[in-house]
Formats: C-alpha cells, sequence, structure tokens
C-alpha cells in the first residue's frame, strides 16, 4: 500500500509538471496564427494551468495520505475525499474545456466560411 501511494503521487506530480510544460511550449500540431484564436488561447491555458495545478495538489495529498496512514487516519481519509473531490473537479473543468474548444472550432470555421465568400 505504501509503495502504492508513492507510485501514484509521483505520477501525479510528474503528470502535472509534463502537462505545464507541454501547455507553455506548445504541442507540435497546433497552429494558432490568427487574430480570432488569440482569446481563445488565454483562456485555454489559463484553465488548464488550474487543471494542471489541481493535478499536483493531488499528487501531494496523495504523498501525505501515504506517509500519514499508520498514525492519523483523519489526515488520511480528508486527504483521499480531497483527492476525489478535486479530480471531480478536473472532470468537470475538462468538461468545459471540451465546450469551449467545440465553440471556438466552430466559430472559427465559420470565419473561414465568411473569409472564402469575400475573396470568391
Amino acid at each position: 500500500m505504501f509503495a502504492g501511494g508513492l507510485v501514484l503521487a509521483s505520477t501525479l506530480i510528474f503528470f502535472a509538471v509534463w502537462l505545464q510544460r507541454s501547455e507553455q511550449v506548445g504541442w507540435s500540431h497546433e497552429r494558432f496564427d490568427e487574430e480570432i484564436d488569440q482569446s481563445y488561447m488565454q483562456r485555454r491555458r489559463r484553465s488548464r494551468k488550474r487543471v494542471n495545478f489541481l493535478f499536483l495538489v493531488c499528487g501531494i495529498l496523495v504523498l501525505v495520505a501515504t506517509l500519514a496512514t499508520p498514525r492519523n487516519h483523519a489526515i488520511w481519509l480528508c486527504c483521499w475525499i480531497s483527492v476525489m473531490l478535486s479530480l471531480m473537479t478536473i472532470l468537470m473543468l475538462a468538461g468545459l474545456d471540451a465546450l469551449r474548444t467545440m465553440r471556438h472550432v466552430r466559430h472559427r470555421l465559420d470565419h473561414l466560411r465568411q473569409k472564402r465568400r469575400k475573396s470568391s
């Protein structure tokens, strides 16, 4: 149980750091050069920074729960309940991010169609 908690905590912490670094450096297939994309990118970065921070907090809470298991059951329980609530929050934020992305793609396609009509 102790080793599993350490593995889970280190995985969550590593995952949070990797996601944040990838978001800062950018993904290889993404191109957001137009003005229409700038506000979307700002909102996306802010939202994903929150999610990555929550992953980091979950990793730290799992580590605390792992280290507190034999002595303090109250700390263990509070940490795991907090992890559960944080992960549920991450799921909700991910759903909102998906909706925001779908809205942006639809808006971007409409913008491209209007551009094409003007050029024709």
